[in-house]
Formats: structure tokens, C-alpha cells, sequence
């Protein structure tokens, strides 16, 4: 049995692949693989994912608990219209780092008063179009700050950055040292003074310091908490409030991407925080987490075609995709699982390099066109699984080279659905024009 089989959602079955009990070979023939790629979604685990961390919260909280979902880790909208329609009102929240993530989720019916815009050198067009949506804002400078208080008054979220991250590379972790993101510790005071003398009302402090944590990277992530209650408490002394309304423990809860990886202990995760917060001096009315990646990571698949199988120097395995549809093993070093979907639980038998059809030498799946990766015997016009590919594989690729961006396909009770279409040539030319000199 593979590794990174789910049981219900991603089997293999007589040596094939079947996402959501359907064979990926059907589906990506049913969606034209030839002409692109096609991602597929498991709907089905990506709730079940949302009440497995809801669950534990239940377990241990003793105040209310908003799962706030990262929307930059998907923002399909037809992934959005499935929470909306599947998950209660009140467990309805989202994280969105840019005006458009905060319009998708108003097309798919979330309440304004749960999306919570968290950005970063933050512009006024931005701040237009957030305050106009009137969505809750997580103010992440003073720069914002005081821009922000031309507006009017209103109440707002203040991140800080606790001084410490925990993340899967460097450029996944955001806190600490040399990192753009959020309020110095040193000067979170000042940033609740300065709000409330211009008129805002800070009733919410945020922390995130990073993504993908798993195995002990969690108890990194606990004292960070203790930190953020400690200054909570702090902050909440001589406040006219006297209680903050939430206190956000944002980010952090990953997968596993290969079978060495730990698994992340999510009782571990919910039963540290709420204890802490029970402990805790801090008066807090609710408390916050902000799950992307453990929500729709391992619910999404990217099935490819080969197209080229020879030797090169090495031997060489080539499909019709690229680092433009999965670019984090060249921005982060990142692994993902390849399946060849009709030898899905076959022994390898040979390393190959398998590369995109990107004009690009480091267009591999490795990253590193020095690593190869042991397959079974692949065959022009067999289908290529790319593992774990629910979280920041669509949310982040491209049209480089000008290639068409895959077909996406959510599976549901054992039915297909498509909810964006692949691009086409008119996709790249919708904004282009000719050049007409006079």
C-alpha cells in the first residue's frame, strides 16, 4: 500500500489510481489531458480535512474557535462555493491577502464580517477597495496604520511579529529576523497607542510565523503562543477595552509531501493552544487559526501527460506541463510524489530525470536536473499523478511561455464537476492589443 494513500479518496485498485473513487486515467481523458493538464480536487476530503481540525478545537476549546481557511492556497471559486454550501454559517471564515481573494469569497457567500484581509505593504487602492468591501482588516504597519485611520474609525487587527518563525524553507517563514511581515515585538505597543490616537479600534492582535510545520516544529510554534497571550495580557491592562475580541494564531498546520515526512499532530496543535489560552491571564473573547495548506493540500492531484520517454545522457521522461502549474520544487526545493497512474503501486525500476516542456534546463520535477527520480517503465501516453498539489500548485502557476493553464475538476460524491476551464489562446489575448501607430 502506498504511502500516501487515503482511504475513501486517493486508492490505488488493481494497480490504478482512482481520485474520489474514479480512475484519475478517466478523468484526465474525460478532460482533455492532451490539449493540458487537468487538476482534480477530492471535495469529499477537503471537508473532511476542515472537520478533522474542527473537531479537535471541540475538543479542547472553552470559548469560541474561527477556523479562518487561507484562501491563497486555493482561491478556485468553485472550491469557495463548496465550503459556503457544505459548512455551517458560523464555521464560515477566511483569510484573504488581496481585495480580489475577499471578492471570491463574497461570490461565494461568505459573510463580509468573517473575512479577514491580511496584506502587506499595503497600498491605498488596496485599502480603497478593502474599506468599500467593509471587511475586517489586519493592519501589518504603522504606515497602514495611520493610513488607514483617513478612513474613519472602525475596529482593526494588529499583527505583530513575535520574533521567532517556524517554517518548511526560508522563504516560508514569516516572523523573526530580516521578514517583511507584521509589527516588531519592541513596538506592539506603541502600534495599539498610535491606533487608538487615531481614532481605531485595535480589539485584535494576529501572529504568523511561518507555514508547513510538522513533527516537533509544533512546539516551536506553542511558545510563540505563550508569547502572544503574555503581550495580550500586556496589551489588555490599560486598554479601555479590557478584553480583546479575538487573538489569532495564524498559519502553520502542514502535510506530509514525501513518506519520511512526520505527519502533523493536529490534538497536539488544538489541545496547546487552548490550554495555554485557558492559562492565560489574557481576557479574549475568541481565538483564531488560519489552516490553508492542511485543508486542501493533500486533496488535490495534477494529472499530466507523457509525452517524450528516452535517453538523454540520463534517461529522460517528459510530460505536457511545467514549473509554470507546480512551482514550488523550484521556489522552495520542495518534493512531490509522481504516480503513474495505471502503475500506481508498481515498484520503480529506473531513475529518470522528468522534465516539462517548458524552454527552461531547470524545468524538472526535482528542481534539480542533477536528481533524478525512480519510476516504474512509463509509456508515451501514460498519466502522471503529481501528488499533493490541492495547496499553492494552482493558486500560484502560470501562463510562462505562454502556456495554457490546466483544466481544474472537482470530484464529489463520486461525480465530476468542472470549475475552471483550461485556458485557451483567447485567455492570453483578452487583455492584449494590437499596436496601431498613427
Amino acid at each position: 500500500m502506498p504511502w500516501w494513500e487515503i482511504p475513501d479518496h486517493l486508492e490505488v485498485k488493481n494497480h490504478k489510481l482512482h481520485i474520489g473513487g474514479i480512475e484519475a486515467e478517466e478523468i484526465a481523458h474525460r478532460y482533455g489531458v492532451y490539449h493540458s493538464p487537468v487538476a482534480v480536487y477530492d471535495g469529499d476530503l477537503i471537508l473532511e480535512n476542515h472537520k478533522i481540525i474542527r473537531d479537535a478545537f471541540d475538543n479542547y476549546k472553552d470559548r469560541p474557535c474561527h477556523i479562518y481557511v487561507a484562501v491563497k492556497a486555493n482561491p478556485l471559486l468553485g472550491i469557495l462555493d463548496l465550503l459556503h454550501q457544505e459548512l455551517d454559517k458560523e464555521d464560515l471564515y477566511a483569510d484573504v491577502v488581496s481585495p480580489n481573494e475577499g471578492k471570491l469569497c463574497l461570490h461565494a457567500g461568505f459573510p463580509k464580517k468573517h473575512i479577514k484581509f491580511t496584506g502587506t505593504s499595503v497600498s491605498d487602492h488596496d485599502l480603497d477597495m478593502i474599506t468599500d468591501m467593509a471587511l475586517v482588516i489586519n493592519c501589518d504597519s504603522f504606515s497602514q496604520i495611520r493610513r488607514l485611520a483617513k478612513y474613519g474609525s472602525r475596529e482593526v487587527s494588529i499583527r505583530w511579529n513575535p520574533g521567532e518563525g517556524v517554517g518548511e524553507t526560508e522563504g516560508t517563514i514569516t516572523a523573526g529576523e530580516h521578514v517583511k511581515f507584521g509589527i516588531p515585538e519592541e513596538r506592539i505597543y506603541d502600534a495599539f497607542e498610535t491606533a487608538q490616537l487615531l481614532n481605531l479600534d485595535p480589539t485584535m492582535l494576529h501572529q504568523h510565523i511561518g507555514s508547513n510545520w510538522k513533527g516537533d516544529e509544533v512546539n516551536a510554534f506553542l511558545d510563540t503562543v505563550d508569547k502572544t497571550l503574555e503581550t495580550a495580557h500586556n496589551l489588555m491592562k490599560n486598554s479601555k477595552n479590557g478584553k480583546l475580541k479575538e487573538v489569532s494564531f495564524g498559519g502553520g498546520p502542514g502535510i506530509r509531501y514525501q513518506e519520511s515526512d512526520p505527519s502533523f499532530d493536529i490534538e497536539l496543535y488544538a489541545k496547546g493552544i487552548c490550554e495555554r489560552v485557558k492559562e492565560s491571564d489574557a481576557k479574549i473573547n475568541a481565538i483564531a487559526i488560519e489552516p490553508g495548506r492542511y485543508i486542501f493540500g493533500n486533496a488535490g492531484v495534477l494529472l499530466t501527460q507523457i509525452n517524450t520517454v528516452e535517453e538523454k545522457g540520463v534517461p529522460l521522461m517528459g510530460d505536457n506541463s511545467g514549473f509554470n502549474h507546480l512551482i514550488r520544487p523550484q521556489l522552495y526545493d520542495s518534493y512531490h510524489e509522481l504516480v503513474l497512474c495505471d502503475q500506481a503501486d508498481i515498484e520503480p525500476k529506473t531513475d529518470f530525470m522528468i522534465a516539462g516542456n517548458l524552454c527552461e534546463s531547470g524545468d524538472v520535477r526535482t528542481g534539480d536536473k542533477h536528481v533524478l527520480r525512480p519510476m516504474p517503465n512509463p509509456r508515451e501516453g501514460d498519466i502522471l499523478a503529481h501528488m499533493n498539489y490541492g495547496a499553492y500548485g494552482s493558486s500560484m502557476a502560470s501562463e510562462y511561455n505562454s502556456r495554457p493553464l490546466p483544466a481544474e475538476v472537482l470530484v464529489l460524491d463520486g461525480k465530476t464537476y468542472i470549475i475552471r476551464g483550461r485556458g485557451e489562446l483567447e485567455d492570453l489575448l483578452r487583455r492584449q492589443h494590437h499596436l496601431v501607430r498613427r
